[in-house]
C-alpha cells in the first residue's frame, strides 16, 4: 500500500527537500489529484510571496471566530448600511440585480466593521503558516492572489467557523499605505451565484462578487479610486477562475494603475 501524502511531505516537496524517490511519489499523487495540485500550487505561491515573515501571529489575526448574531445583522440592515443598489452597467461585466444572500450581507458587515477601525500602515503581514492553516480549515480550493503589485499587503485574517446558518468563511484584509482597505471574502457558494463578475455600490463602499466552482468570492473596498478597484477586481476574478497567480503583465498593469491612483477616501 502506498503511504499517504502528508502535509509534511508536501511542504518538503515545495521546498525541494525530498529524496528522488519521495519526490517522484508526491509528484505522481499530485498528478492524480486535482485538489492536491491546487493545494500544492497555493502552498508554493504563499511560501514564495511570504517567505521570511515572522511566525508569531499579529494582533490583527483572529482564529477562530464566532458568527455575528442574527440580531446584529438585523440592526445593520435596519439602518440601511448594506442595502443592495444597482450601479448601472460596467463594460464587460454582468450585473444581476440587487439580491443579496445572507453570506454576502455577512461579508459586507465584516468589511464595514474592519474598514472602520483605525488605520495601521505599519501592520505586519499575515503569517504564511496561519494563512495555510486557515485555507485548509475552509476546506475549499480557494485562491488568494498576492496583491503587492497593487500596493496592498495582506495584514488581516479572520476565520469564521461554520454554524447552523452559515458555512465556514475566510476574511482576508489587504491594506495600503494611503488609507486603503480591501477585503477578499471566500466561503461555500450558493447555487444561484453567477460565475461572472457583478458589481454593487453602497455609499463609498464598492463590491464585486462571483462564483468559482464551489467557492463564493466577494471583494470590497472603501473609498478606492474607481479604475484601480475595477482592475483589481477583474484581475482577482481572472486569477481565481484560472486558479493561478498573476503573470508579469498583470503585475505591471496593477503597479501602473495603483501608482497613479490618489489616496483612498476614508
Amino acid at each position: 500500500m502506498t503511504d499517504p501524502v502528508t502535509e509534511e511531505l508536501l511542504n518538503a516537496y515545495v521546498d525541494g527537500e525530498l529524496s528522488p524517490g519521495d519526490d517522484a511519489r508526491v509528484a505522481q499523487a499530485i498528478a492524480r489529484d486535482p485538489a492536491l495540485a491546487v493545494h500544492v500550487a497555493t502552498l508554493s505561491r504563499v511560501k514564495s510571496a511570504l517567505s521570511g515573515l515572522a511566525v508569531e501571529p499579529t494582533e490583527s489575526i483572529h482564529l477562530p471566530s464566532h458568527r455575528w448574531s442574527k440580531a446584529m445583522l438585523a440592526v445593520a440592515a435596519s439602518v440601511g448600511l448594506f442595502v443592495a443598489v444597482m450601479s448601472g452597467v460596467l463594460t464587460g461585466f454582468l450585473h444581476f440585480g440587487s439580491d443579496r444572500s445572507n453570506w454576502y450581507q455577512e461579508a459586507a458587515s465584516a468589511h464595514a466593521e474592519w474598514a472602520s477601525e483605525p488605520s495601521a500602515p505599519d501592520a505586519r503581514e499575515v503569517d504564511a503558516n496561519l494563512y495555510l492553516v486557515s485555507m485548509d480549515r475552509l476546506n475549499l480550493p480557494a485562491q488568494a492572489p498576492d496583491l503587492t503589485s497593487a500596493k496592498l499587503r495582506l495584514t488581516y485574517l479572520k476565520f469564521y467557523e461554520a454554524d447552523a446558518d452559515y458555512p465556514a468563511a475566510l476574511h482576508l484584509g489587504y491594506t495600503g499605505r494611503r488609507g486603503c482597505r480591501l477585503t477578499l471574502w471566500a466561503t461555500a457558494a450558493p447555487h444561484t451565484l453567477h460565475t461572472r463578475l457583478a458589481e454593487f455600490r453602497e455609499g463609498k463602499m464598492r463590491s464585486f462578487r462571483w462564483r468559482q466552482d464551489r467557492i463564493a468570492y466577494a471583494l470590497f473596498a472603501t473609498g478606492m479610486e474607481e479604475n484601480r478597484f475595477t482592475m483589481i477586481a477583474a484581475k482577482v476574478h481572472e486569477a481565481t477562475r484560472k486558479m493561478r497567480g498573476f503573470d508579469d503583465e498583470t503585475r505591471m498593469a496593477l503597479r501602473e494603475v495603483s501608482g497613479k491612483a490618489p489616496p483612498c477616501a476614508v
